[in-house]
């Protein structure tokens, strides 16, 4: 009979590093702090919204901070405009924001998106790159897509989250819109993904609103 080496004695030093690396991930998440929930925000005082525009979140989760430190981005969740009457509806693809509605596209209102339980903060901006043709057309393809599975997956794989679900939506516009994905190494996760950092720092946005920017 072959006999099998245990890869944990073959490879000690990979093996230590890479138990090291996981074990720093989980007391990362394990001693951060959960934020504390905010109050609920009137959306009264808001700017007026339009079709396209850009919504981002700081979530409230274990997995959204994970985002947050792997992207160093305050954001980790962004959707996209589809309706503004009678009330802003928002299409993004999410895991776990409606349990009846888990791990797929789906709409929230601008409420829901912003709820405490799920937002520590959030802020809009207008992607000022795109026409209001454009826009329209986008908000249409996301629209498209409600139903469809929730698949975090590297750039090469098949997937759809939060940011390739509105990438994939804006692939048609006169000035193309090209985001930087980002190279990630970590056990379990690693290849390049699309954050909401790469929406936020795009050079050509305006700013609507932040809430943490209120006096």
């Amino acid at each position: 009979m072959r006999y099998l080496r245990n890869p944990l004695t073959q490879y000690p030093i990979r093996t230590a590093l890479c138990l090291s690396a996981i074990l720093g991930m989980v007391l990362l998440l394990v001693i951060t702090p959960a934020p504390a929930a905010r109050a609920p925000m009137s959306l009264a005082a808001l700017p007026p919204l339009a079709i396209g525009d850009w919504v981002f979140r700081a979530g409230t989760s274990a997995g959204s901070q994970l985002i947050q430190k792997l992207s160093d981005s305050e954001f980790s969740h962004i959707g996209m405009v589809v309706r503004v009457h009678p009330e802003p509806l928002i299409a993004h693809a999410t895991t776990d924001d409606d349990p009846q509605r888990s791990d797929q596209v789906l709409t929230s209102t601008l409420a829901e998106f912003t709820a405490p339980q799920l937002a520590q903060s959030f802020a809009i901006a207008r992607p000022l790159f795109i026409s209001t043709a454009e826009h329209t057309l986008a908000a249409q393809r996301v629209l498209e897509q409600l139903q469809q599975p929730f698949v975090l997956a590297e750039r090469h794989s098949a997937h759809l989250y939060c940011t390739t679900l509105l990438a994939d939506a804006l692939d048609h516009t006169a000035i193309a819109f090209t985001p930087q994905w980002q190279q990630v190494n970590a056990p379990f996760f690693s290849g390049e993904y699309l954050f909401p950092h790469a929406f936020a720092h795009h050079p050509d946005i305006e700013w609507l609103y932040h809430s943490n920017n209120i006096q």
